[in-house]
Parts: C-alpha cells; sequence; structure tokens
C-alpha cells in the first residue's frame, strides 16, 4: 500500500500543481494578446492598402469642371491687327513686346459637366501688374479683353455648339489681350477662372526672340 502522506508523493503533488498552473498562464497570456490583436486600431496590410485607394479613387471622381490646355500658348507682338480672325486694337503698340496670347482648351478627361466659360474671367499677373480681364463678344477686340475664336470637337465628323459652354469633347480656342506688355525674360501668368469650375493657372517666361507667332509652350 502506497502511503499518501509520504514527502515523494507531496513533492509529485507540488510540481504537478505548478505544471498547471503555468499552463493556465500561458492560455492566459495568449488569450490577452489575442484580443489585443484583434481589436487594435491599426488595420492590417491589406485594409490600409483599400483605404488608400478608396482616397485616391474618390479625390479623382470629387475633382469635376477641370480644364487643361493640349496646344501651349502663342504670342502675338502687341501691334493692331487681325489674330485669328479677329481685328484686335491695343492700347499702345509695340513690336518687340507680347501682347496677346493665344491658346486652346478643353474639359479634362475625367471632367463631369458644363464648364460655363460664358461666366469666365481671367486674370493676369505679370511682375507688378495685375489685371482683371473680362469676355467681350464683339467682331472688334479692343484691349484689354479676352474673346473666345473658335470652337471645335476633338472627335472626328463631330462640331461643337454655339453656346459658351465647354462640354465634353468640345475644344474653346481664347485670345487673352491684358494691358500690359511683355518683353523677353519676362513672366507673366495667366490664370483661367470659370465660375463653376477649376482654374487653370498658366505661368511662362518669354523667350529672346520675339516673332510674329511666338511659341511659349
Amino acid at each position: 500500500m502506497v502511503n499518501r502522506h509520504s514527502p515523494y508523493n507531496e513533492n509529485a503533488v507540488t510540481g504537478l500543481g505548478l505544471i498547471l498552473m503555468l499552463a493556465a498562464a500561458i492560455l492566459v497570456i495568449g488569450y490577452l494578446g489575442y484580443g489585443e490583436l484583434s481589436h487594435s486600431k491599426t488595420p492590417v496590410l491589406g485594409a490600409q492598402q483599400k483605404q488608400k485607394q478608396g482616397m485616391i479613387a474618390n479625390d479623382i471622381v470629387g475633382t469635376s469642371n477641370l480644364i487643361t490646355d493640349p496646344g501651349g500658348i502663342f504670342g502675338d507682338p502687341a501691334v493692331d491687327g487681325v489674330i485669328d480672325g479677329v481685328p484686335v486694337q491695343f492700347r499702345s503698340q509695340n513690336a518687340q513686346a507680347l501682347g496677346a496670347f493665344e491658346l486652346t482648351i478643353q474639359p479634362f478627361v475625367m471632367t463631369t459637366g458644363a464648364i460655363d466659360m460664358g461666366h469666365a474671367t481671367v486674370f493676369w499677373a505679370s511682375g507688378n501688374d495685375q489685371e482683371k480681364l473680362s469676355l467681350v463678344q464683339t467682331p472688334l477686340l479692343v484691349c484689354p479683353n479676352w474673346t473666345i475664336t473658335q470652337k471645335s470637337n476633338f472627335i472626328p465628323m463631330k462640331g461643337a455648339d454655339q453656346d459658351l459652354l465647354l462640354e465634353g469633347s468640345e475644344q474653346f480656342t481664347i485670345l487673352v489681350c491684358p494691358a500690359g506688355h511683355t518683353a523677353s525674360y519676362q513672366q507673366f501668368t495667366m490664370t483661367i477662372a470659370p465660375q463653376n469650375g477649376e482654374i487653370l493657372p498658366l505661368t511662362r517666361t518669354v523667350p529672346p526672340g520675339i516673332t510674329s507667332l511666338t511659341n511659349l509652350g
């Protein structure tokens, strides 16, 4: 018969108790650790990627009524004459400086809706000279003002309507004529600001050679 009160049996029971206590502690620590991970505020990598992708998509969708200038800007000397079919009259004339600027604008590829160019404003800045130019629709462009010289459509065999709403695949060619003139090496910023769209700021520096049609890029 085994003596249950012998020192050997007491040590065996004590050792078994320690093992059980350690096992229980490991289970508790593991459970707590899992709870911290599962309830953490930091998302897993996949969730972070989905969140960032969603933000980018929303930003793109949210930015509508954007315009762009696909063909760059061309400058004409400040000399009275006909520019792109429109007679232009300057306050003062200077063949060695640019006085009128042509560019074609169109809606950005993801633009939704029509851009109201009939109520758009063109802001002109060069050095200390700052001007606010308005749209005129007269046969004669008297500076400082701006006008629309052509309306077209970049889809083959499709034309543009005659209203002042820049829609879908339409293109408007505009002629901007500030009061001030820009000489070689002079920098200017032309900002096209539709009433219901995003502004389009364009900054250029006049090259050293002024020609009858200067490409400003």
